[in-house]
């Protein structure tokens, strides 16, 4: 662990099981990983090995069904196992956003693209209620913590069978009548701040609402000004067309009468040029006639713009507006690389390519500006042109807006060019952990080198190798290493003790019986290491390219 970084995210022995008609479901088992700021953390693993369980623990959008059995997700000194839903809304989608793997699933396949991307700004642009909400936060996270409180207490004595350590009925009713004492305090003060703060926010409001009345005073004389500017133009521009269309008129007829009767091919051409020269010569003077107004009508423009500036920037003190939400989603829409923003803001999800649609998911993403953002698989639907596309996007807007990256996937070679570090998993737990440079060049655990075997590799005749058997059964996960049914290297010990975590070296960590001392040794395979051969000699020539 690097002390001298911040930490955004720290998972703590996270441990998260699904209630079936067949018995629990054990899908996490104990993992612990810290996501620093700045970073992208890749959890890779087979489907069913528990990354995508953890990554929505994290959001909180676990299904109903399950169950956190215990553990902690800590993010801003509050633990996100414990928080109540209300609070967990401010953190979901706002701090902490999400890429699903499906963009079409993801969108509305009725509801135009700029209204998805805007709705969540809309409906979480209450500013001034979240202001009042924001005031009274701390009491009212007293009066829910205690809920909390006497909520684990419930817990902790219904589920403690063993006698010597079970909780007495009696100890069980005081601690819990303690917590309910302090209640009506709590509510008092709840109460008491709730005063308070409602004053504070229409004082804010008031003041707001003063200075926009102020701004819009200063305003009118100019704005009144060029009202009267534009009357009194228009009036006089009446007479002005009327003159100048009158002389056109006379001037043409004059022409016509002049050239009446005439045959000759050169005469008719000549009468020609000159009537087109006498239609310019009036359009001009006619826009000479209209320059006053014109002007006028631009000034009038620019004063009421002026006011419904004043205006507008009062209603985003109460609220995100619409003109602002529209705004924001075409920024984002261009940032995110969708061409054409203000017209793709009005069409369908299926007007829409798979690429284009993630890119549009990632933009409702990015909306409320989050420091964490979690890709569940975001390339898996995509071809893999597209992939590189995406990949090479996320990885600029991580290093555009200093975002720290959750990225979840099945396929090591998606995040060899964009993670930082990386968490192997299987059957639920994290059997490997370290830097992308540690996991590729110097992977130690045998599921980490059936991971690397199985990738396709373009400068290599080798046969694919395939990862034999299945994930096991988590309604029963196996006493000793998950991996050991599917381990060609698997040894005795294996099959009857879970491994621990050996310590490589400060940043890498994995857990196999191989790297035991009384192990016997096990060299990585060599179509790894002629891989890694491979990839050593071309990171070598890019680096050479680039000098």
């Amino acid at each position: 662990m690097d002390k001298n970084r911040k930490v955004e995210i720290s998972v703590k022995d996270l441990t998260v099981s699904f209630r079936t008609t067949q018995g629990m479901v054990r899908a996490v088992r104990g993992v612990s990983f810290d996501l620093y700021k700045g970073e992208t953390l890749a959890i890779v693993g087979e489907s069913g090995s528990g990354k995508s369980v953890s990554s929505r623990a994290i959001i909180g959008i676990l299904a109903g069904n399950a169950v956190i059995d215990k553990g902690h997700i800590i993010y801003e000194d509050q633990d996100l196992t414990k928080i109540p839903e209300e609070e967990f809304h401010k953190i979901r989608g706002n701090k902490i956003g999400m890429i699903f793997q499906d963009p079409l699933s993801s969108l509305n396949p009725i509801m135009r693209i700029g209204k998805q991307i805007t709705e969540g700004m809309i409906i979480n642009g209450k500013r001034l209620k979240n202001r009042y909400k924001a005031l009274i936060h701390d009491e009212k996270m007293k009066i829910i913590n205690a809920k909390l409180a006497i909520q684990e207490l419930q817990r902790q004595y219904e589920m403690n069978e063993d006698p010597q350590t079970q909780m007495s009925k009696e100890t069980f009713k005081q601690k819990v009548q303690e917590i309910k004492a302090q209640m009506p305090a709590y509510h008092k003060a709840l109460r008491a701040k709730s005063v308070i703060a409602k004053k504070q926010v229409k004082a804010e409001y008031q003041a707001q609402k003063e200075k926009t009345q102020k701004a819009i005073n200063e305003l009118q004389p100019k704005f009144k000004s060029a009202q009267e500017s534009a009357a009194n133009s228009k009036l006089g521009i009446q007479k002005a067309v009327q003159e100048t269309k009158s002389v056109y008129q006379k001037e043409l007829l004059d022409l016509k009468t002049a050239y009446a009767g005439v045959t000759e091919k050169e005469k008719r051409v000549e009468f020609m040029t000159k009537q087109k020269s006498l239609k310019a010569s009036y359009n001009e003077k006619l826009k000479e006639a209209r320059a006053p107004y014109t002007q006028a009508k631009a000034n009038l423009k620019s004063a009421r713009a002026a006011i419904q500036h004043e205006k507008e920037m009062l209603r985003r003190f109460v609220k995100v507006t619409k003109k602002e939400a529209y705004e924001r989603a075409i920024q984002v829409m261009t940032e995110v690389g969708i061409p054409e923003p203000k017209k793709r803001f009005k069409m369908y999800p299926f007007q829409f390519s798979g690429g284009m649609r993630q890119r549009i998911v990632i933009a409702i993403a990015l909306t409320a500006d989050p420091e964490v953002l979690i890709c569940d698989e975001p390339t898996t639907a995509l071809d893999v042109t597209i992939q590189a596309q995406i990949l090479d996007l996320i990885k600029k807007l991580k290093d555009e807006r200093g975002l720290s990256v959750i990225f979840i996937t099945h396929d090591l070679g998606v995040v060899a060019n964009v993670s930082d570090r990386v968490a192997v998993m299987y059957a639920g737990k994290i059997v490997e952990y370290g830097t992308s440079d540690e996991i590729f060049y110097n992977p130690r655990h045998p599921y980490t080198w059936a991971l690397l075997s199985s990738m396709p590799d373009l400068n290599s005749s080798d046969r694919l190798t395939a990862i034999q058997g299945t994930p096991p059964n988590m309604l029963f996960p196996p006493k000793g290493d998950a991996f050991a049914e599917r381990n060609p290297y698997a040894m005795e010990i294996d099959f009857k003790e879970e491994p621990p975590i050996f310590k490589i070296n400060d940043n890498h960590y994995a857990a196999t019986w191989l790297l035991h001392p009384d192990a016997p040794k096990v060299d990585i395979p060599q179509l790894i290491q002629d891989r890694i051969k491979r990839m050593e000699d071309k990171s070598k020539e890019m680096m050479k390219h680039a000098k």
